[in-house]
Formats: structure tokens, C-alpha cells, sequence
């Protein structure tokens, strides 16, 4: 049997490859079991055997008692090639009304070619192993042209069956025969979203996690990962725990309470996302109308395939950038995935006319006390030199002081980013992909001197911006400001045409108000 080649030991902070021969200088003496912890296969995420030698030089394999006999090397040996079929893609299944009670499920049906089924159509879904319980949903039920989640109760299962009646054998490229379901020994699920991850899954660091186990965790204090328990609910004979975990740093205490759950704490994880052309992106679809799609994918990963196959050009080979592949697109329908020893990403590419339009990403502002913050320039600090953002999509915010970047930082979609310090001289802007949506820009206002009437009349004319409706109190102005003619003589025309620009009327009230103080 030859050694399993993708194997990990966790080293300075990270799990590092190393191989058997290098394993056995390190441990010399006897097998070193599965349970030890010691070495974890890269490509299933499992632990792994170091044998003793006894018979043949020492290798690593893995241990018959193993969760998920999936892995490639383990059923193909080192020569493997990965594919992710139709049918070996998780449908998305999400965990929805939480509270310190309950809990429910919902399954979610990805877009598919469903214009063409009979009225009399109908999807059931049905939980493995239990005879009494069945959803079933019509046609009517199911979106078009995006996904679909479904409700199957509050009971957790581990796996899930779906059939039709008057259906299509196309359908199955879409939607799998099988589902899985919820792992007793422990599931996670993204805290913002709901979306339980799948085996092998990233997680990251900061990141909170919804943590569904049947029993308890024991073990709940680790100086790196922080346990929350929300609810526990009776099921039948069984108890469920419901917790909010997350990882404050990227350490081997934090990795290894992740991998129990099967999954993979990493600051990069697997992601797959469209570049060019132009198109439409939804919820495991994109839209496109050209002959092939460029696709950026960043992460550990080890394959990328597509369903049907279809040509796959990999365009660069850094390893420290994000791979950059063209996929070209041979029918209206494209499966592209990335992953593992599964597919961990995967969207379908659909050639049709760009006749929609996404979303216009939408962001909050406010001080510390919740008060709205408008763009632009301004000569006012925030109460307590903050300010909170909130966004709809992911993006990052730039701080640059004269014009010059000081700062960035990452803002995660429906969550909320503080920043502090703020003072003049800053300028900040929240960035999603390549557009800046919000900008503000704080500049001190320069003292005027009021005593030279070109000073002022420089100071309200040079301005841009939005002009407002002219103010009764220009007339105390001009009644006050009678010994400079020319600055008179710009207010009366102002008053004449009714408007004035806003900033104008902001400078002009500071110079009227300091000829006040200094009488």
C-alpha cells in the first residue's frame, strides 16, 4: 500500500506537510494512532495513522474507524482524480428561527429549468429513516429564476430524500437524489446567513457559528474559542444543544475544536468567484451571455471541475495569488465547483439575455448615538470621533489622511464595522468591489477675517455643492453687514434669485456672527 501523500502536522501556527519518513524521525518508536491528533490528511481533513514499521518501511493510512471513508487517496490511491458530479452537491439547508426555544429548517432548492413541468408536478422531500414525515410542494411552490428554501420542520436528520412525481430526469442535475443532512455528533452553520457548512467546510477566524449537537460539549473552556450556549431542546428521547461559537485566534487549540466538527479553521478560505464578463449573481447562480466566463478562485483547493465537462483554462500559476480559470461555457446550463475531496463552492453559469439588474449595494452610517451620517465635506466631527457602518455586501473602508491611504479594513455584509479616532485631515470611503459608495471628508473650517471684504467675498464664492432656498435671516445680514458694499451686493442677488449656496450661506453666517462677538 503506498503512503498517503497529503498529510499535515500542525507546526508554528499552521498545519504543515510532511511525510512519513520525516514522521517517524519525530516519533521513532511504534504506531502512532489516529486518535493522537498527530497527523491530519490535507484532503479529507481527517486524522491519520503513522504505522510501526514492523513489517515494511513506515507510511501513513487511514484508520478503519474513520467517519468519512470519502477520501480520494483513501479509495483511489495517489494517482486520483477528483469529480464532482451533479449529484455530489449539497443542496443548501438553513437553520432558521432561532430563538432560546426553538429552532426550524429549511431546504433550499438552487434555480433550475422548471418552465416546462406540468402543473401537476410535485416535489417531495423525506426525511431518511422516518416513514411518518413528508413535504411535499407543487410547481407554484418553487421560484423561476432564483432559489427556492422550503420549510422540513424542527426535528434535525441526517440525511434526506427527494423525489418527484411528473418530473424530469433533468431536474437531477440540479437537485440530488440525496441530501445530507444534520450531523448528531455536531453541525455548524454560518450565524448571519443560517447556512449549515458542509463536511470539510472553511471557517474563519472572528467568524461567529451557529453549533447544533445532539448532547452537550463537555469541554466547553478553551482560551481561543468562545462557547455560547443558546438553547437545548427535547426531541423525542434525544437532547439538542444549540451553541454560538467563534475563534479569536488562529492557533492549534482553535483548529483542532473545529476539525472535531469537520471543518477547516483558515484565514483564506475556498471561494469562486466570477470576474468578466459582465453579469448577474445570485444565490448559486450567474448570469452571462457570452461563450465562456472567467472565474477567480482563492483558498486551499484542490480541484476545479465542471458539469457537463467543459474546457477549463487555469490562466496563472503563482501560488500565493488567487488562480484565474476561463471556463468556457458550452450549453445554457454550467455547473463550475471547487473544493476538496468535495465540491466546498459551486455556482451554475446560465447563458441567457442580461435583462435584470443586480443589486445596488445599500450602506448605513451613523454616529454612536444612531444618528444618520450624510456624505460629502464636512467641518463637524462625530460625537466621540466614531463612526458605526453597516453594508449590504462585503467591501472594506479606506482612511487616508491628505489624500494619502493610511488604513483599511474589511466590512462583512449585515454587520456592523466601528471606526474611532477619527479627526481632521481624514477622508473615509466605503468600497465595494470596485466602486466607492460613501465618502466623507473632514476638514477644519479656516478662521475667516472679517475685516477684509475680499477675504470674504473669496470665501462665498469659492464653493461647490448643493444650493438651498434663501433664508429670511439674509436679511439681518445685509441690514449688519452695511459696511462692505460688495459683500451687500452679492447677498441682494442672492436674495433677488432666491437661492444660495448652502456652503456660502455656512461661511456667511460665520463671518456675520464674528463681526457680532468683536464689537
Amino acid at each position: 500500500m503506498a503512503s498517503l501523500t497529503h498529510v499535515c502536522m500542525w507546526s508554528d501556527n499552521g498545519w504543515k506537510r510532511i511525510t512519513a519518513e520525516q514522521a517517524a524521525r519525530l516519533h521513532p518508536g511504534g504506531t502512532v494512532s489516529a486518535h493522537s491528533g498527530l497527523f491530519m490528511c490535507e484532503l479529507c481533513g481527517q486524522y491519520v495513522i503513522l504505522t510501526d514499521g514492523d513489517i515494511r518501511i513506515r507510511y501513513f493510512k487511514h484508520s478503519a474507524y474513520e467517519k468519512s471513508k470519502d477520501c480520494p487517496e483513501r479509495t483511489f490511491g495517489a494517482g486520483y482524480s477528483i469529480s464532482y458530479g451533479s449529484q455530489e452537491h449539497d443542496l443548501p439547508i438553513r437553520i432558521t428561527s432561532v430563538s432560546s426555544s426553538s429552532f426550524s429548517f429549511e431546504i433550499g432548492l438552487i434555480r433550475a429549468p422548471i418552465s416546462f413541468l406540468n402543473k401537476d408536478f410535485r416535489i417531495e422531500i423525506k426525511p431518511k429513516g422516518a416513514f411518518d414525515v413528508s413535504y411535499v410542494f407543487t410547481k407554484e411552490r418553487l421560484n423561476y429564476d432564483s432559489i427556492t428554501y422550503l420549510p422540513i420542520g424542527e426535528r434535525p436528520f441526517e440525511k434526506y430524500t427527494l423525489n418527484f412525481q411528473n418530473g424530469s430526469d433533468k431536474l437531477r442535475e440540479f437537485w440530488p437524489a440525496e441530501i445530507k443532512g444534520i450531523d448528531p455528533e455536531g453541525t455548524l452553520f454560518e450565524k448571519v446567513s443560517g447556512k449549515k457548512l458542509s463536511y470539510d467546510a472553511d471557517v474563519e477566524i472572528g467568524k461567529e457559528y451557529y453549533l447544533l449537537k445532539r448532547g452537550y460539549i463537555y469541554r466547553k473552556s478553551f482560551s481561543s474559542v468562545r462557547i455560547q450556549e443558546i438553547m437545548q431542546k427535547r426531541i423525542g428521547w434525544e437532547t439538542w444543544t444549540l451553541y454560538v461559537v467563534s475563534a479569536s485566534a488562529f492557533n492549534e487549540e482553535a483548529a483542532r475544536f473545529y476539525l472535531d466538527f469537520h471543518c477547516r479553521l483558515t484565514d483564506h478560505p475556498v471561494s469562486l468567484k466570477p470576474v468578466w464578463p459582465l453579469f448577474v449573481e445570485g444565490n448559486y447562480i450567474v448570469r452571462h451571455n457570452k461563450s465562456s466566463m472567467y472565474m477567480l478562485v482563492d483558498g486551499n483547493v484542490a480541484e476545479v471541475k465542471t458539469f457537463p465537462p467543459v474546457t477549463v483554462r487555469q490562466l496563472n500559476y503563482n501560488s500565493s495569488q488567487p488562480k484565474l480559470y476561463e471556463v468556457f461555457c458550452s450549453g445554457r446550463q454550467q455547473l463550475i465547483s471547487a473544493g476538496r475531496t468535495q465540491a466546498l463552492q459551486y455556482t451554475y453559469l446560465w447563458k441567457e439575455p442580461l435583462d435584470q439588474v443586480g443589486l445596488h449595494p445599500e450602506v448605513s452610517v451613523t454616529d454612536i448615538a444612531g444618528a444618520e451620517v450624510d456624505p460629502g465635506e464636512t467641518d463637524t466631527l462625530p460625537r466621540d470621533k466614531t463612526l458605526r457602518f453597516k453594508s449590504t455586501f462585503d467591501g472594506e473602508l479606506i482612511i487616508s489622511n491628505n489624500n494619502r491611504v493610511v488604513d483599511k479594513r474589511k466590512i462583512s455584509a449585515d454587520k456592523y464595522i466601528e471606526l474611532d479616532g477619527l479627526s481632521y485631515g481624514l477622508s473615509v470611503q466605503v468600497v465595494i468591489g470596485l466602486d466607492v459608495i460613501w465618502q466623507i471628508e473632514f476638514k477644519k473650517q479656516q478662521p475667516i477675517v472679517v475685516n477684509d471684504e475680499i477675504e470674504i467675498l473669496k470665501r462665498i464664492t469659492n464653493v461647490s455643492g448643493a444650493t438651498i432656498p434663501a433664508p429670511h435671516s439674509l436679511r439681518n445680514m445685509l441690514a449688519g453687514m452695511n459696511c462692505y458694499p460688495q459683500v451687500c451686493q452679492w447677498i441682494r442677488k442672492c436674495i433677488k434669485n432666491g437661492t444660495i449656496n448652502e456652503q456660502s450661506y455656512r461661511r456667511l453666517q460665520e463671518a456675520y456672527r464674528s463681526m457680532n462677538t468683536k464689537r
